[in-house]
């Protein structure tokens, strides 16, 4: 796929993790066309070299590798696939990039109706969360059109990402390294905080037992990060809710079933995180777990 200086690139999806990533696409330099289904969430983002556009196809009509980043797969779907507004309908593109985890099965049927339609694809989710967004530190993992990969890797990618991986051409592969990664964050954090409640009911100090597990060999990025700084802090702001930590978690079954492998440690964390969301709701943050596990240890 022949892509030079002068490529176009597109972005669609916004929103609290899309919004900084756009910004940080847009510093490549490269003439960049932005969709978002609220219009005043990218209005800011215009300028001389970017361009606000009125649907996915016309982002389709005028970038060559458009980049998505959505929150559900009816919305991903929809945004590629639509009959009538959908990315597969347009002029210019080349190629597509999926940032979002949407399991290895949407994947593989996207990749294969572009290739149809002489589209390339790249599996791209990222990892980092709303920070790593901002801070342009997130890990790219990539799967699929290895052209369109190397492109980016010297043009896009070093403006939002600290590290990308090209972990096979097979569209999927990406997806399930994803899910590799998130199940062990949702296993780390949820263990360590049941963790901290025994403790806490033995007579220790919350945020010492973390200082000591840090030093120790329980450590984890949950326990040098995110239980510090949003969660013992009493803010619950890791910035994804359970609405999304629910769809992965599900992606992540799917897998497991596809593949036959085994998932007793990973099922144990579902249960937890399932009887954290029943209490709390979708919409709250995902850390609210630790809410649900002080009480089941009846601490106040």
């Amino acid at each position: 796929m022949p892509y030079s200086k002068t490529t176009k690139l597109g972005f669609i999806g916004l929103g609290s993790m899309g919004s900084p990533m756009a910004r940080n696409i847009i510093k490549s330099g490269l003439q960049t066309n932005i969709y978002d289904i609220e219009p005043s969430r990218c209005a800011a983002l215009s300028s001389d070299n970017v361009l606000i556009c009125s649907s996915p196809i016309d982002v389709a009509n005028r970038a060559d590798i458009i980049f998505t980043c959505l929150p559900s797969l009816d919305a991903a779907r929809s945004v590629v696939l639509d009959p009538a507004n959908g990315i597969l309908k347009g002029s210019q593109i080349k190629s597509i990039v999926s940032l979002g985890t949407t399991g290895s099965a949407y994947a593989k049927d996207v990749a294969s109706q572009l290739h149809a339609n002489n589209i390339a694809f790249l599996d791209s989710p990222i990892s980092g969360g709303p920070a790593g967004a901002k801070d342009a530190t997130l890990a790219i993992m990539c799967s699929g059109d290895k052209a369109t990969y190397e492109f980016l890797c010297v043009h896009v990618f070093p403006h939002m990402s600290a590290k990308q991986y090209y972990v096979g051409d097979e569209p999927g592969m990406a997806q399930v390294m994803k899910l590799v990664n998130n199940i062990n964050l949702f296993i780390h954090l949820a263990g360590t905080l049941e963790s901290l409640t025994l403790g806490e009911k033995a007579g220790l100090d919350p945020a010492q037992m973390i200082d000591v597990i840090n030093a120790s060999s329980g450590l984890s990025r949950s326990s040098q990060v995110f239980i510090p700084n949003n969660v013992l802090s009493g803010a619950f702001n890791f910035g994804a809710s359970n609405g999304i930590l629910k769809k992965d978690l599900e992606l992540w079954a799917e897998e497991v079933k596809m593949y036959e492998s085994s998932d007793q440690v990973g099922k144990a964390t579902q249960l937890a995180f399932g009887e954290a969301i029943r209490e709390h709701g979708i919409e709250a943050d995902l850390t609210t777990i630790y809410k649900t596990l002080r009480r089941i240890a009846s601490l106040k």
